[in-house]
């Protein structure tokens, strides 16, 4: 899963293009005032790198650096004019239209990140960011309510990754929306079979397992009929899921 795709700091293969009496002190200490959460400092380091060294290869790390700094700061439009820097610098560099896509995300410029994130996806030349690429628009669809595009993000997502259980919930959900519970169950299935602790996925599985029940018709289902569906959610409220004790009072309790 993808909790946090936006990459540390760029390490260079060589710091021999570096000054050895400038770049490289810059450098490393705006890499170390990153990973301190000095993020203000190293702004001002990897600044310096980018005004002191002509070098393309140093500049395109300064500013991906740089930009890196600055969303953690929550400056997104900074962080996107740092990235688009890099970008002219070598526009083959995947990585970096993802970290553009993530910044545009974060400032909610959500259809700005998603073409990021579509050519990356039309370029097809890191599988990688690729695949990365592909998990962010499947989650900005999700969040705009596309149900039936997150659907179509997730199917092209498991041809590439086919055991994540984030997407295999997200795909579940969609599929919940649109009414298709016989596949969301077998979306929270597969999100529990990679992830055993997923009580959302148990709880959702649960209550799926009660609307195919009741869609069809059967608006009082019988106990034997919910068993595995009270199963699930007394799963989800074993492993910290207080928010179906109302499901579990109405079709679990003895009848």
């Amino acid at each position: 899963m993808y909790k946090n795709i936006v990459k540390g700091i760029v390490c260079l293969m060589s710091i021999a293009v570096f000054s050895q009496d400038k770049g490289t002190a810059i450098y490393l200490k705006g890499n170390e005032n990153f990973k301190k959460g000095k993020y203000k400092k190293a702004i001002k380091n990897y600044t310096q790198l980018i005004e002191k060294i002509d070098v393309d290869l140093v500049k395109k790390t300064g500013y991906i650096n740089r930009g890196l700094s600055r969303d953690k700061l929550k400056e997104y439009d900074l962080a996107i004019l740092d990235f688009t820097e890099a970008i002219k610098l070598d526009s083959t560099d995947m990585a970096s239209f993802v970290d553009r896509g993530l910044s545009k995300m974060h400032a909610g410029y959500l259809d700005q990140a998603k073409e990021d994130y579509k050519y990356v996806i039309d370029k097809n030349s890191n599988s990688k960011m690729m695949e990365a690429s592909i998990y962010w628009i499947a989650r900005i669809n999700y969040s705009q309510g596309k149900y039936q595009e997150v659907i179509k993000n997730c199917d092209e997502y498991f041809k590439v990754n086919s055991t994540d259980p984030e997407l295999y919930f997200i795909r579940g959900t969609a599929n919940d929306v649109l009414g298709n519970f016989e596949q969301s169950i077998i979306d929270y299935t597969n999100a529990i079979e990679f992830y055993p602790n997923y009580f959302q996925a148990y709880a959702n599985r649960g209550t799926a397992k009660i609307n195919l029940l009741t869609g069809n018709g059967n608006i009082q289902p019988s106990k034997e009929e919910t068993k595995s569906a009270c199963e699930d959610l007394k799963k989800a409220r074993d492993l910290g899921d207080t928010s179906i004790e109302d499901l579990i009072y109405i079709y679990c309790k003895k009848k």
